[in-house]
């Protein structure tokens, strides 16, 4: 501070601190003694308070680091399992109210803020009230370190004994997490700059963290924050930019149903995917997406276990239906041994709780109450357990002190949907922004002296990016940007790709309705409306539709005529159709497969199938589709046929056909020379292979050393098994003997050999 003295508003603000601070630390002192401490403080003067407060706070911010207190639990599971009355019944004592179905990715709040869960003591609380008094644990540690190093003469109200208040605090107030951390930080006094220590917005973040709760014990809880991620298929592909390795994940199941059974909506609807194939989707989207290779061994619930991260915790409801406890417990078991046997290198990322809840929200009976209550306990010990084993948050995993005050910082924009950030209306919250670079959030951390370069920052975002805060975007060409509402970037997802019936009476919404449905082609247009819907600003717009297309979740459809708005294909949105196409009056091939060794990937996940899907729309220009459930035909009109490409489990089919001309052999045979030719100078094959292959890696890091190979299945039913070949042309004329015992000819079974004409 040199020689300017303090102003009258510095005065103000310290003396708004320190009285804040007083109160957290006189918590278990009687009223007498409190009283007296409190009048003895208030006679220190308030730059020698403010003084104090500046050093601590610089010092935590430039040596100062914390535990890493935080961590994302992410509930998974297929549509219509109960996974909302699941968290319902965790959070609250066991009560479950009737609630609708969730969409796209749910962050489970109170009205509109985030809802938290202490892992330590089975509460709930807001992110930026634990955030404050995480804060306040590390500048308070490092006051009280400056205190016990410096002389007592370097303060003038240390000569009177009265106030000498860091002898006279109960040592169980300060977080020992946090003192363990400051015991490094050098005791010289750090030089004060005033324009890096953000006071207005500290002093109102303090002020309204704790105006309701006076009597706060410094905090040293573990925290989770609760994701409710839908089931239904057509939302797998928006959870890609919210996915991390660094997250426990819960996988509830409905397990009255049996696992071969199709999966059932809350219509009473059948969805044409079995349990069992939901299953893979989300355990293969979860740990195949993973880059992790941590293993560790720990105690859960006092049993050592032999962990690979990220972990999968199986949770189970409605056990209302199945009756008793034993019979609750053989179908557990039954579940995880069809897993087991279908998943079995993921063993060690599956946690079997052996817990299933019973999920009638028409049963809050004191019975059914005591059961959830047991149930809850029974899986809060098991993610404390957890939790304070996880690789990223274990108690040696320290992070940098002023990354908390940037994610305190981050949660300030005027627009968020957070009452706390409108009430701090500063100068700092109209620098945030939904959308920023990173750049533009390193000039703002070097203003507080919160950064030291941009490697600081991308780790800073990393961390934020795991803990759900912030979005963090890795993938051109949206790469660098990052989106401080996570909440606004989900509800805009929502009502994109939540097709519910048009609102309107015009004809011209019902075609526009009627078109995404039965086509998956959707408008500029009607994005662009649900965007003005939402109050999405300009510069956001363009944005959006970017880092849509980085994932896939669209594909711009080039349109020649400049008097009608882009389209884009989104393949995951049309009706489902689950009926075989019609091949009379067609020549057809047989299916040729593309997919990987079973041992390697045991199921192509459906959003990576719709990229896949959009991949070849881009490929085939020009080309009409007509998508089915799992299935899509492309109509090459410069070429004169269709291929058709389909999943089927680990595998990817591929078809051409091409029509039938009877009568006129002439135009058959120009037909027939145009199909041989693109599949001599541009396979399809080949292509899809390629796509494939390049997805898988760039998706399921644990493939990277695995190739994409050609697959023809057994013709001799009941077989079905797939067999590997090495080129669809070259080895057209081998013979294959199939462990069904069955011999046939490579060529019989999928019959791509077309082009061999041309070839020779």
């Amino acid at each position: 501070m040199g020689n300017k003295p303090p102003s009258t508003q510095e005065y103000q603000i310290a003396i708004r601190y320190c009285s804040h601070y007083n109160r957290i630390f006189l918590i278990s002192v009687d009223k007498k003694e409190k009283d007296g401490l409190q009048n003895s403080y208030r006679d220190v003067p308030s730059a020698l308070k403010e003084k104090e407060y500046k050093e601590a706070y610089a010092k935590a911010r430039r040596e100062g680091f914390c535990r890493n207190d935080f961590i994302r639990f992410m509930i998974t599971g297929p549509q219509n399992v109960g996974k909302s009355c699941f968290i319902q019944a965790f959070t609250q004592q066991g009560l479950i109210r009737k609630i609708g179905p969730t969409t796209a990715a749910v962050v489970e709040k109170k009205l509109v803020k985030l809802l938290t869960y202490n892992v330590d003591n089975k509460t709930v609380d807001e992110f930026i009230d634990v955030l404050a008094r995480k804060v306040v644990a590390a500048i308070e540690t490092v006051k009280r370190k400056m205190r016990e190093e410096r002389p007592f003469t370097d303060f003038s109200f240390s000569d009177n004994p009265r106030t000498t208040l860091a002898s006279q605090f109960p040592p169980y107030v300060y977080s020992h997490s946090s003192a363990n951390n400051a015991d490094h930080i050098a005791s010289q006094p750090v030089p004060i700059d005033e324009e890096t220590i953000p006071l207005d917005f500290l002093e109102k973040y303090f002020r309204e963290g704790y105006k309701l709760n006076k009597d706060i014990m410094i905090d040293e809880y573990h925290y989770g924050k609760l994701w409710d991620f839908a089931g239904q298929s057509i939302y797998h592909i928006t959870h890609q930019p919210f996915i991390s390795c660094n997250c426990i994940y819960i996988l509830v199941l409905d397990m009255s149903q049996d696992i071969d059974k199709n999966v059932v909506d809350r219509s009473g609807n059948d969805t044409k995917m079995t349990y069992l194939e939901a299953i893979q989707e989300w355990l293969v989207s979860i740990i195949g997406s993973s880059k992790s290779k941590v293993r560790t061994e720990n105690k859960i619930i006092g049993a050592p276990e032999n962990i690979a991260w990220p972990i999968v915790i199986l949770i189970g409801t409605h056990a209302d239906k199945i009756g008793d406890e034993k019979a609750c417990q053989r179908r557990f078991k039954e579940f995880c041994q069809c897993i087991n046997e279908k998943l079995p290198s993921y063993s060690r990322h599956i946690y079997r709780s052996k817990i299933i809840f019973n999920c009638n929200d028409k049963d809050n009976s004191k019975k059914t109450l005591l059961q959830r209550q047991k149930n809850c306990g029974q899986l809060h010990n098991i993610l404390k357990d957890f939790v304070h084993n996880q690789p990223s948050i274990d108690h040696f995993s320290k992070i940098p002190f002023k990354w908390y005050i940037m994610a305190a910082i981050l949660h300030t924009s005027l627009d968020r949907f957070n009452e706390q950030a409108v009430k701090f209306s500063t100068n700092l919250n109209q620098r945030v922004s939904r959308i920023m670079t990173a750049e533009e959030v390193e000039l703002l951390a070097k203003k507080y002296k919160l950064c030291e370069g941009k490697d600081d920052i991308h780790q800073m975002l990393l961390y934020l990016h795991d803990l759900g805060e912030i979005v963090y975007c890795q993938k051109e060409p949206v790469k660098g940007k990052v989106i401080t509402q996570v909440e606004w970037l989900l509800n805009i997802f929502r009502t994109i790709i939540q097709l519910d019936e048009p609102d309107s009476n015009g004809l011209a919404m019902d075609l526009e309705y009627e078109a995404i449905r039965n086509k998956g082609i959707m408008s500029q247009h009607y994005i662009y409306g649900k965007f003005d819907q939402l109050e999405v600003k300009k510069k956001e717009k363009k944005f959006l539709l970017d880092l849509m297309e980085s994932y896939d979740m669209i594909c711009k459809i080039s349109n020649k005529d400049d008097n009608h708005p882009d389209q884009y294909f989104v393949p995951y949105l049309f009706r489902s159709n689950n009926q075989e196409f019609d091949h009379k009056g067609f020549m057809t091939s047989g299916w040729l497969y593309v997919g990987f060794k079973s041992s390697k990937l045991h199921y192509i996940p459906d959003g990576i199938f719709f990229c896949l899907l959009v991949s070849c729309y881009k490929e085939w220009k020009g080309s009409s589709i007509e998508p089915r459930s799992k299935c899509a035909k492309y109509r090459l009109k410069n070429d004169f046929c269709d291929i058709i490409v389909k999943k089927e489990s680990s595998y990817i089919g591929i078809q051409y056909r091409y029509r039938i001309i009877p009568n006129n052999p002439r135009l058959q045979g120009q037909i027939k020379d145009k199909v041989k030719k693109l599949i001599y100078e541009k396979p399809p094959y080949i292509f899809i292979r390629n796509k494939l292959e390049s997805l898988i890696k760039e998706r399921m890091p644990r493939c990277q050393n695995s190739d994409c190979l050609y697959f023809i299945k057994c013709p001799l039913s009941p077989c079905d098994r797939f067999l590997q070949i090495k080129n669809p042309v070259q080895d057209n004329l081998k013979l294959l003997y199939c462990d069904c015992n069955g011999i046939y000819e490579c060529e019989s079974a999928h019959g791509w050999t077309i082009s061999l004409g041309i070839a020779k």
